[in-house]
């Protein structure tokens, strides 16, 4: 069942049942409570259906924003500070003047419990919903923060990698940490809406709260900044990965050649003492050791203009 927070003679109480009208409360519906969304919502005000359809399927998009006369509607996606499985969980929002309604349908949520548990310590409500709302924010903010950490170590061990031991095949590395980068892009990127929103001084917000939201939109800025970072980085990765083994092909084919240049001049003598003519030296007594000399003085030849050119750099 929906759990509630209110706001009753200057304390954050939690209660198990609706606590009444005209007051300050934090509703949030867990998994499989969906059929009483419309329910809890139209205690508070007359939602658009459009509204409702965003929060319900809000595992379909990463982000979803809807600015109502009553309320602002957004779903946002948590990583839960995780990249490896690239598991997004959706909390849908509704804030008003005096309500603020959660729901994450489709999973248990750390980011709401401990939101939760520090308004209750804190007296949150206290200072009004907008400012739950942006504890709520930030510890989401954290998150996405240490995902992208995440992403920042794993690209720095790669490069790493690639510098010490150009050699080795990390193509399915990259590969999957450029993945992990495009997913992670694409759950943060549609909530800077949400975040420009909540910073242009909204009705919803009070006054005093401002510079809270200013911060968090300035602090989803940056992460989205460093991803790119990140991205643009990797995109350079793959093109370094590709030089060096292009480079790596061009010394084995560098070197190919070589033994065949080398290899020409005996094999052209041979060829000529083997024609089927009659050749002056082919009844010399020494002519197996003239013609194997010349083999020998040719190719050193050869090998030493090649080293005096610098064929071997």
């Amino acid at each position: 069942m929906p759990k509630y927070l209110t706001y009753l003679d200057g304390k954050t109480v939690e209660r198990d049942r609706w606590p009444g009208h005209n007051t300050v409360v934090w509703v949030d519906l867990g998994p499989g409570e969906q059929e009483q969304l419309d329910q809890v919502v139209s205690r508070l005000y007359h939602p658009h259906p459009v509204a409702m359809e965003k929060v319900l399927h809000g595992h379909e998009r990463p982000a979803a924003l809807l600015i109502e006369e009553d309320a602002v509607v957004c779903v946002i996606s948590d990583p839960q500070g995780h990249i490896d499985n690239e598991t997004r969980y959706p909390i849908g929002i509704f804030l008003g003047h005096h309500f603020l309604i959660t729901t994450h349908f489709y999973h248990d949520n750390d980011l709401i419990d401990t939101s939760w548990r520090r308004t209750i310590q804190n007296n949150g409500l206290q200072h009004g919903v907008d400012f739950v709302l942006y504890h709520l924010l930030y510890t989401h903010l954290r998150h996405v923060y240490r995902a992208t950490e995440q992403i920042g170590q794993s690209f720095e061990t790669l490069h790493i990698k690639l510098l010490r031991t150009p050699n080795q095949n990390l193509s399915l590395d990259i590969v999957r940490l450029r993945k992990k980068t495009y997913w992670l892009y694409s759950v943060i990127r549609p909530e800077i809406k949400i975040f420009a929103l909540l910073k242009e001084h909204v009705s919803y917000v009070q006054k005093n709260n401002h510079p809270y939201f200013e911060d968090l939109y300035s602090q989803v800025d940056e992460i989205l900044n460093d991803i790119e970072a990140y991205r643009d980085g990797l995109e350079g990765m793959v093109e370094a990965f590709s030089g060096m083994q292009s480079n790596q092909i061009n010394k084995v084919m560098k070197f190919l050649t070589i033994l065949s240049i080398l290899a020409l001049p005996a094999t052209t003598i041979a060829s000529i003492y083997g024609m089927n003519f009659w050749i002056p030296e082919i009844h010399w007594h020494y002519g197996y050791w003239y013609s194997l000399i010349i083999m020998i003085l040719v190719t050193a030849a050869l090998l030493l203009y090649m080293r005096l050119h610098g064929w071997f750099r």
